[in-house]
């Protein structure tokens, strides 16, 4: 080959190289995947030991594990799929309730945080299944899935007997350790709530029983 013909094929390398850098640079996580420096969008590359993100569908309900609580409100668990494939464990915001702040990056711990955080770690311990019932929006602007919390498989998803029972959500209102917070257009147990949160707050509930001294 000539020198010429050499320097060709070398520039042609390097820019093909260079090329693949940019849209896929440095190595894949933990799970599979990585962020195009080109797009700036998170992706996954299939393998036969990839782990995927799920298509999580709105008005559904998903078996799941528990794998760690975050706060009083935000959980990750573990969907129980069963299709052979391996999927990311979802990072999960409880739907229609706001407790009190206690790992915000910007903001102190706020008042009945901790106790709000040690509650939900005290029901929802590592390994323990739970149903996720979506409503009009699977996830929120964080990427992070959006859902009642059921402590037991549901049978009846409007019965508000079975709600104060077993949805968490509803038990963080009545115990008095959440606010209402609805964020449209996830309303589905908006009303009902609403009511959980008057009767904690006039039975002088959690939170609301140092509002009330």
């Amino acid at each position: 080959m000539s020198k010429r013909n050499l320097l060709l094929a070398l520039i042609l390398a390097a820019s093909l190289f260079a090329s693949a850098v940019y849209a896929h640079p440095g190595k894949l996580d933990e799970n599979g995947g990585h962020y195009d420096s080109k797009t700036g969008e998170y992706h996954y590359h299939k393998g036969p030991n990839a782990v995927l993100p799920y298509d999580i569908r709105m008005n559904a309900i998903y078996k799941a594990e528990v794998v760690r609580v975050i706060d009083g409100d935000t959980a990750v668990f573990s969907l129980i799929i069963g299709d052979g494939k391996t999927y990311k464990d979802e990072r999960v915001r409880f739907l229609g309730v706001d407790t009190p702040e206690t790992v915000h990056p910007t903001k102190p711990v706020e008042f009945y945080g901790k106790e709000a955080s040690d509650f939900t770690k005290s029901q929802l311990k590592a390994g323990r299944i739970v149903w996720l019932q979506t409503d009009v929006q699977s996830r929120d602007r964080y990427n992070r899935m959006l859902a009642y919390v059921w402590l037991n498989e549901p049978k009846d998803l409007d019965s508000e007997s079975e709600i104060r029972e077993n949805m968490y959500n509803a038990r963080l209102l009545l115990d008095g350790y959440a606010h209402v917070m609805t964020v449209q257009p996830n309303s589905r147990y908006s009303t009902l709530f609403a009511s959980f949160q008057k009767e904690a707050r006039e039975n002088n509930k959690g939170l609301w029983a140092a509002d009330n001294d």
